[in-house]
């Protein structure tokens, strides 16, 4: 059951796609939205001239502030425009960075909704805010590019499938999101036929699991072809023009995925379409 949807602004283009879909998610959920606009205090510093401020003056701090309860007020007025219940937290973070107070929030609700890349690249804080949400709320984070519009609910659906936790997690979490009678094309690249790879058959137990849920399950078994996984995944779901794609996050370490690139940062970047991430 979805019962509370959180929307931490990240006060660019993005946003207003992450807020059309939660509200038509609230909508058919009969579920509230809570637009966070989340602001860091400035804090202060001793030295030999007395407490000075790190970032900006008080002035300055109270403008950003205004403009955050005008960006929130803003979108508020989107989300109930859509006929969604919406309420507007407006947080001033003195000793925690936004990120984290978003992920505070998150904590308190059953999905985050986060907007994706800009067409011109990420805003030097996306990464931060997303990792925030996926790695440290504990629930499913739904990324919306600001060129996609979300279905709900969802008829087509691809799940970017491993034997692993994140994955799982993933799928179990979109259950609430999906129809009874949705196709999911259970997509297993370059699978590791054996005990502690895909098993005999790659995909074959999570889509029984999942026909017993009801929904229309087809495994898609495919090479990579020299891509990476993160450009498989995509080039598979455009072409089946999914509504919504369904894969685990940050399988290995942030550190790791920064240095390497790793599916999660391929998948954020090239998505034309909803993913929903699990961690």
């Amino acid at each position: 059951m979805i019962r509370d949807i959180l929307v931490p602004l990240q006060y660019n283009a993005s946003d207003s796609a992450a807020l059309a879909a939660a509200a038509l998610l609230a909508v058919a959920h009969e579920a509230r939205v809570a637009v966070l606009a989340a602001v860091a205090y400035p804090v202060p510093i001793a030295s030999e001239w007395g407490m000075a401020t790190t970032m900006v003056s008080q002035v300055d701090f109270d403008r950003v502030l205004g403009a955050a309860r005008a960006a929130g007020e803003v979108a508020r007025l989107q989300v109930e425009r859509a006929g969604a219940d919406c309420e507007l937290r407006v947080v001033e973070t003195l000793l925690n960075e936004p990120e984290e107070a978003a992920a505070l929030h998150g904590r308190h609700a059953d999905l985050s909704v986060f907007g994706g890349m800009l067409p011109e690249g990420p805003d030097a804080r996306f990464a931060l805010g997303f990792s925030a949400l996926l790695l440290d709320t504990g629930r499913p984070v739904l990324m919306v590019p600001p060129s996609a519009k979300l279905l709900v609910p969802p008829r087509r659906v691809v799940l970017a499938w491993q034997p692993r936790r994140e994955p799982s997690r993933a799928i179990h979490d979109a259950l609430a999101l999906l129809p009874r009678d949705a196709r999911v094309d259970v997509l297993v690249l370059d699978p590791e036929v054996g005990e502690s790879g895909h098993g005999p058959q790659p995909g074959a137990d999570i889509a029984g699991h999942l026909a017993r849920h009801g929904l229309q399950v087809k495994v898609v078994a495919l090479p990579r072809e020299g891509r990476s996984t993160g450009t498989a995944i995509v080039d598979y779901a455009s072409q089946q023009q999914a509504d919504l794609v369904v894969m685990g996050g940050y399988g290995h370490s942030r550190w790791r995925q920064r240095i390497l690139g790793g599916t999660t940062r391929s998948v954020l970047e090239q998505a034309t379409f909803p993913v929903l991430f699990a961690h």
